[in-house]
């Protein structure tokens, strides 16, 4: 018979092992018989209860409208030169979340939006509303912004883009079709709870001027008359509690966002606050500037936020941008104009970057700090961030 004893260093380690463990259990044993207990084996440490979690008392979402993955690596390395420079990209919590629309793969804002603010997916170009089984037929949905309304926390959209359009519109609005300008600007002066957004900040003047003139009045008297001090300059805000900025031309986003957030902290209850910041990369220079004046908002509204705001950044969908050359050893930015001036080459077309000119349905970064924020982690669907804000705020979503 085969000899299959362990050789000898083996077996003295295993003896040695288990005087060890004897020894280990006579002195607890000694221990539990002075305190007139016995011990037969090693104790399991009770489990630690764990402390409720804070909650949220306000929440900011960040939207970088088509700000995918390949755009906030390119904006970071055009600006800093080096990977993974951008604050969103030192958020302590982060996911990856689908984008897909009830109705198609690749998303577009309406949609996109919608899943985030109401838990629910729908068809492209809708806005906080789901078809019925025909398509015949559409159902509001109650928005996270509804929610705060309804229990008087104030509330503010503040967007690069036009006020009506499809994201700003999903926080607020419900319409079958994100290209119903006139009836979403009614819907904004028409809440269905509460008394409507507190303090919006956009662009549309021109449109605001044209709705409102086809029903034979002006947008400052319809403003006015749901109670906002109404204009152009985004001073108006450290002015009035509900304060709606109009306008035409690009503005400063850092002291109208600081001037929003500190105007919502006077409610002592609390306030939601959605920003869209364009990301759109159809003309990559702009676009990629947009990442970095998002990041430098978000960086500095974290500072002053205070820590009982739950703050998320995460896109609508991606965008077909990439970043394809580039050598360390000099300024990307150098790289990026020489490559585009190049004969045949445009901005959107050479050998550092490439722009396929159209929303791509890959997964898109969600980071998340604050109360709540430890929820934002993995693979999920984009409608799971409706549930973290709610949840941050100690809501239940209603069925």
């Amino acid at each position: 018979m085969t000899d299959v004893r362990q050789p000898a260093p083996a077996r003295a380690l295993r003896r040695s092992r288990r005087a060890r463990y004897a020894l280990v259990l006579a002195g607890m044993a000694a221990s539990a018989a002075a305190m007139g207990g016995a011990v037969s084996a090693p104790a399991q440490e009770a489990p630690t209860k764990r402390p409720a979690a804070q909650r949220a008392r306000n929440v900011i979402v960040f939207l970088g409208d088509a700000g995918g993955v390949p755009t906030l690596n390119a904006g970071g390395i055009l600006a800093h030169d080096r990977p993974q420079s951008l604050f969103i990209q030192s958020m302590p919590y982060v996911g990856l979340s689908d984008t897909s629309s009830l109705n198609q793969w690749v998303t577009d804002s309406g949609a996109g939006m919608t899943a985030i603010m109401t838990g629910r997916k729908t068809n492209n170009s809708m806005v906080s509303v789901v078809p019925d089984a025909t398509g015949a037929t559409v159902t509001p949905l109650k928005t996270v912004l509804e929610y705060a309304e309804e229990r008087g926390l104030s509330t503010g959209v503040v967007t690069n883009m036009k006020i009506w359009d499809a994201t700003p519109a999903a926080t607020y609005a419900h319409v079958a079709s994100r290209k119903n300008k006139d009836e979403i600007f009614r819907q904004m002066l028409a809440p269905r709870f509460g008394n409507g957004v507190d303090i919006l900040i956009g662009k549309g003047r021109a449109d605001a001027l044209a709705s409102f003139g086809a029903r034979q009045t002006t947008a400052e008297q319809a403003f006015t008359a749901a109670g906002y001090r109404f204009g152009e300059d985004p001073a108006l805000i450290a002015q009035a509690g509900r304060a709606a900025v109009l306008r035409d031309a690009d503005f400063e986003p850092i002291p109208a966002v600081e001037a929003t957030v500190r105007q919502l902290s006077r409610n002592p209850k609390g306030y939601f606050l959605m920003v869209e910041w364009d990301m759109h990369t159809n003309d990559p220079q702009k676009g990629l500037r947009h990442v970095v004046e998002m990041d430098d908002m978000i960086r500095r509204i974290s500072a002053i936020a205070g820590k009982d705001t739950l703050i998320l950044f995460t896109a609508d969908h991606s965008f077909g941008l990439r970043l394809n050359g580039g050598k360390r050893a000099t300024p990307l930015a150098e790289q990026f104009a020489a490559a585009a001036a190049k004969p045949g080459a445009t901005v959107g077309a050479n050998d550092v970057i490439g722009v396929e000119d159209g929303h791509t349905g890959e997964e898109v970064i969600a980071a998340a700090s604050g109360p709540g924020a430890e929820q934002v982690h993995g693979f999920f669907p984009n409608t799971r961030l409706f549930q973290v804000i709610l949840a941050a705020f100690g809501w239940s979503p209603e069925r």
